[in-house]
């Protein structure tokens, strides 16, 4: 990474790079297809767990089913049903990935480690563990392309998913379109992040796509732009959420800019919901805009959608004079996590 541009900069040249990212996936050599060995479970924790969330959106896509585990250890039904795991941590040095890793080696599990390195790296290959090394040097939210294209290559080397090749293809060149180096989202961002001014940032989206869109452009918006946010699922949100917006009075019309993120592949029901919730609170919430999907495969709308939001973080953060690079509470509640020098080992 060039070390002279500053912090906003930085990160737009690194989320540049999702295009390459899904293609270096594409390219793994890893097998594809065979007999599925079971559940697949993914662990790991912010940037690089969520591209467990969306493993199981794809997976959903194709009527198969994974899960996802973002804590520490495993969760109790392991032991029982003995899922082939994946541990995802960019860094390596996860705390709740390390323990998730020495849970399922104290189970005898199937462990895959999806890493740059770290502890985690060599831990696993220590171990024996498969170890798929992606390219450092990458904040870890903006390591997405690596480490999601390297879960779709291993979910697919275990039969969970179909081969995510042409998909990853599919994904690549839509990233390059909308936030590459000549990509056109800017544009988009620009207005949607205008339309946000002075607001609190709520994204909506529908089950299972763009739900987890919605989670990613939620997390981006904290990290990138420094600035609350939270985001919600359809149609649940409507069976309770939207009571909410009514007290304090006039504070969500004045503070709360929502956003919806649609499919083509949206329910029927979901659509209607979508038209007359906006309508039913518009007195109540202001609706800042919709982002439509892109492309043919479930994974290339789900990217599209990435790396429009990727943008629009980076538009809030340019307008509030955020740094995307600095993450300093987070780092300072590592540094205080960390065991002092003279405390035993974790056992693994």
């Amino acid at each position: 990474m060039t070390e002279n541009l500053s912090g906003l900069a930085e990160m737009r040249s690194q989320m540049a790079a999702l295009g390459a990212q899904l293609r270096w996936g594409a390219d793994l050599g890893l097998p594809v297809g065979g007999d599925p060995e079971g559940d697949i479970l993914v662990c790991g924790m912010g940037g690089s767990g969520i591209t467990g969330d969306f493993l199981a959106a794809v997976a959903a896509a194709e009527g198969r089913r994974t899960s996802v585990h973002k804590s520490y250890g495993l969760p109790g039904w392991a032991a029982r049903e003995k899922p082939s795991v994946t541990v995802v941590s960019y860094s390596g040095d996860t705390a709740e990935a390390l323990s998730s890793w020495g849970r399922a080696r104290e189970l005898g599990l199937s462990v895959t480690a999806v890493t740059s390195g770290g502890e985690l790296g060599e831990k696993a290959a220590r171990a024996g563990h498969r170890v798929v090394m992606v390219p450092d040097g990458y904040q870890p939210r903006s390591a997405l392309g690596y480490g999601l294209s390297a879960v779709l290559r291993v979910a697919a080397a275990a039969g969970a998913i179909g081969d995510p090749r042409p998909s990853l293809e599919e994904a690549a060149s839509i990233a390059d379109g909308l936030s590459g180096p000549e990509g056109g989202g800017m544009a988009l961002a620009s207005d949607l992040a205008a339309a946000m001014a002075g607001r609190m940032v709520g994204i909506y989206g529908s089950s299972p796509l763009t739900a987890v869109a919605a989670q990613r452009w939620k997390t981006q918006v904290n990290e990138n732009a420094k600035r609350t946010a939270f985001w919600a699922a359809m149609p649940e949100a409507t069976h309770n959420e939207i009571t909410g917006w009514d007290f304090p009075a006039g504070l969500a019309n004045s503070r709360v800019g929502l956003l919806a993120l649609r499919d083509r592949d949206d329910h029927p029901g979901v659509s209607s919901r979508f038209g007359h919730l906006e309508a039913l609170t518009a007195d109540r919430v202001s609706w800042a805009g919709e982002v439509w999907a892109q492309g043919s495969s479930p994974l290339a709308r789900l990217m599209s959608l990435v790396a429009v939001g990727d943008l629009f973080s980076l538009e809030l953060a340019r307008l509030a004079g955020a740094d995307p690079m600095r993450v300093e509470l987070i780092d300072r509640l590592k540094e205080r996590m960390t065991p002092p020098p003279d405390s035993s080992p974790r056992a693994f």
